[in-house]
């Protein structure tokens, strides 16, 4: 008897890659701004004919020993997927999109070495994070712009340059959107009143109760990281993304 559940959890882990997507549909939009959409891919293991695992081999004869094993493997595997009738089982696997997949950005503002950090409270989690500005895109606009827009918008901060650092996935396995990761720099006439205390100093470490916004250097985000008091899986993301590409520069400069 096939193990369906077990079926189910390769394909939606992505443990099993020999599969054939029939269709999609939606089955949930949202009306809100987000267009929170979830779709339903109906998704069955590769078909076999004349001995062959469709996309995965040609002919068994131009395999080695160890792959024509992993063909028969997966052969055995994919007519095990059939039901009561012999037919391949279709398995239904959901993820959702925001926004009919239009690219989002995530804004990594950097002034005089530091770094914006946006403190907002969330209700999935039901509590405050310090995040880096981010937004979904609008139609026809450029990731750069994106962030450009969402980072004035959110900080009243207008940026004076922008590199766009990478393209991430939030969620492989659950979210079809993508991100950009973009950096932005912001001079000391562009700053304005964000993340400014009353003496004019920039809001760092040590002034985070009650504040919305603060610049950090690398250094004292590291420390919140290691004291567990960054938990936005995008931030993490795009700052190690961030961290990673200056390091890389600096030791090509040497």
């Amino acid at each position: 008897m096939t193990d369906v559940n077990g079926t189910v959890a390769a394909i939606r882990t992505g443990l099993e890659s020999n599969l054939i997507v029939h269709d999609e549909q939606v089955v949930f939009q949202g009306d809100d701004e987000a267009h929170f959409t979830v779709i339903q891919a109906n998704v069955s293991l590769g078909n076999v004919e004349d001995g062959n695992v469709a996309g995965l081999i040609d002919t068994k004869s131009e395999l080695d020993e160890e792959a024509e094993l992993d063909a028969e493997s997966a052969e055995s595997e994919a007519n095990a997927d059939l039901d009561a009738e012999g037919n391949r089982r279709v398995h239904p696997i959901f993820f959702a999109q925001v926004n009919g997949g239009q690219p989002g950005a995530v804004c990594i503002a950097v002034h005089d070495g530091r770094l914006l950090l946006a403190r907002h409270w969330r209700i999935a989690t039901d509590s405050f994070e310090w995040e880096f500005p981010r937004s979904m895109g609008a139609p026809g606009e450029v990731s750069g712009a994106t962030a450009e827009r969402e980072l004035e918008t959110e900080a009243g901060v207008k940026a004076t340059s922008r590199r766009l650092l990478q393209m991430m996935h939030a969620d492989t396995c659950k979210l079809r959107d993508s991100i950009a990761v973009v950096e932005l720099a912001v001079d000391s006439e562009s700053l304005d009143e964000a993340g400014v205390l009353a003496d004019g100093s920039l809001a760092g470490l040590d002034d985070l109760d009650g504040a919305t916004l603060a610049w950090l250097t690398p250094e004292e985000i590291d420390t919140m990281i290691a004291e567990g008091n960054i938990m936005d899986g995008i931030t993490l993301a795009s700052y190690l993304i961030w961290k990673t590409r200056r390091e890389a520069a600096a030791a090509e400069e040497e």
